[in-house]
């Protein structure tokens, strides 16, 4: 029987817009591959509600409050509830039976939250497997604002025990997520690892299916040989009759003796070939009978294997409703822990005053360390600028200096020139 799939989250106010991005895919997520958006015009949503966005829905339900203190900044706004089950679940149902499942499933939990409150129930058919998004407002029957009100330890128990007997009521086939054995470490699972873990059982699946089949070819192949090995039997038992049966040769004689030879020779040639059929048939016979024994361990084997994958994905079943059980523990641990630090610092103002005045302190020391950090980055910039100039200046100087001592060359050369010119004999004059 498979396991029922429970999870539950509190988002604050800034995580609202995130999750209607999610749940209705208005943009492609880089960071869930999981999704094929091909398939997303098969979602669908379950709860009749007004147009808009769950942020506008979520207010509207917090006016109609009429709350007399303003709500907390930190205070959680939406919750959501996640349910589904395993690949071999829905893999059972028809689209019609699928979709009744979370009807009845968005059913219950209505009831459990109020229907005022519910802000969305969609399903999801565009990942490995079929589950939907519940969420509503956390509002206690007061009338107040209070998600750990609603989700304590308690309550999450008993939903967790009477949502799976409600299903089984409406003729689902589900069971009860494993509960957390006292004194098990706890281990909180990230959505990457949830998603590992589904594809661990259905790798166990797909490879107990896979097993199954070459059981099932094996078997075919063990009842041709059983058939064949039958008709080889046949064979045989009619080669043996033939070599058992006592053929009388008629006597010869000088009138009859061709025809008796030729009957003689028909009869000896028909023995020789039952001889070698039987021959032939015995080792066709201890072959199959060696192939029959193969499949059988083969068979044997297979069936171990089913067996063994069968186990582990029980296992990896119960690991798994352990991990979810244990994530629900631990948000509800975190989230009593909050409470109670939060009443501390409302019941003591001292101290309040004081968490304040650290956090203030915090903050400015926040950001005296990145005015620090700038004031470095400016410094540092400032050097590379001054670094980049004295190069240039050096580069310019460089090049100057290049430029006077090719002109000194040039000179040096034109003097050398003029002093070639002066010292030259002078020739014999015309006038001579």
């Amino acid at each position: 029987m498979s396991f029922l799939v429970l999870h539950m989250d509190k988002f604050k106010k800034e995580a609202v817009r995130g999750i209607q991005s999610h749940n209705e895919r208005e943009r492609e997520s880089h960071s869930n591959p999981d999704i094929d958006y091909e398939r997303s015009a098969r979602n669908y949503e379950l709860q009749d509600h007004a147009p808009g966005s769950y942020a506008e829905a979520i207010q509207n339900r917090i006016d109609d409050l009429l709350l007399v203190k303003a709500v907390r900044k930190d205070a959680v706004h939406m919750c959501g509830l996640i349910v589904s089950s395993d690949s071999a679940f829905f893999e059972q149902l028809s689209p019609y039976h699928t979709k009744r499942f979370f009807e009845e499933s968005k059913k219950f939990l209505t009831e459990f939250v109020g229907a005022e409150n519910v802000i969305s129930a969609k399903v999801h058919m565009d990942e490995k497997t079929p589950h939907m998004h519940f969420l509503h407002v956390p509002i206690t029957p007061d009338g107040r604002l209070n998600a750990n009100k609603i989700y304590t330890r308690e309550s999450l128990k008993k939903l967790q025990t009477e949502f799976p007997a409600y299903l089984q009521s409406k003729g689902f086939s589900l069971q009860r997520g494993v509960e957390q054995e006292p004194g098990a470490a706890k281990k909180h699972l990230n959505t990457r690892e949830f998603k590992q873990q589904q594809e661990a059982l259905h790798n166990l699946e797909r490879e107990a299916e896979n097993v199954k089949a070459e059981i099932e070819r094996k078997q075919r192949e063990e009842s041709e040989l059983q058939e064949r090995l039958q008709l080889i039997e046949r064979q045989a038992q009619e080669a043996e009759k033939i070599l058992s049966a006592q053929s009388e040769i008629p006597k010869s004689s000088m009138f009859n003796h061709k025809a008796v030879r030729e009957t003689t020779d028909e009869i000896i040639e028909r023995q020789k070939q039952a001889l070698a059929d039987r021959s032939i048939l015995t080792a066709k016979n201890q072959q199959q009978e060696t192939e029959i024994q193969g499949l059988k361990k083969t068979v044997s084997a297979l069936n171990d294997q089913v067996m063994n994958l069968t186990v582990d994905k029980a296992q990896e079943q119960k690991r798994h409703g352990a991990s979810l059980t244990k994530l629900m523990d631990e948000n509800h641990n975190l989230s009593a822990r909050l409470e109670e630090i939060e009443k501390f610092f409302r019941w003591n103002p001292e101290a309040d005053k004081m968490h304040l005045d650290y956090r203030q302190e915090q903050r400015k020391e926040a950001e005296r360390k990145a005015a620090e950090q700038r004031l470095l980055a400016q410094e540092r910039e400032q050097q590379e600028r001054q670094r980049q100039e004295e190069q240039t200046r050096q580069a310019k100087e460089l090049e100057q200096q290049k430029a006077l001592e090719l002109e000194r060359k040039r000179e040096e050369r034109e003097l050398a020139k003029v002093r070639s010119l002066e010292r030259r004999p002078r020739g014999m004059g015309m006038g001579r």
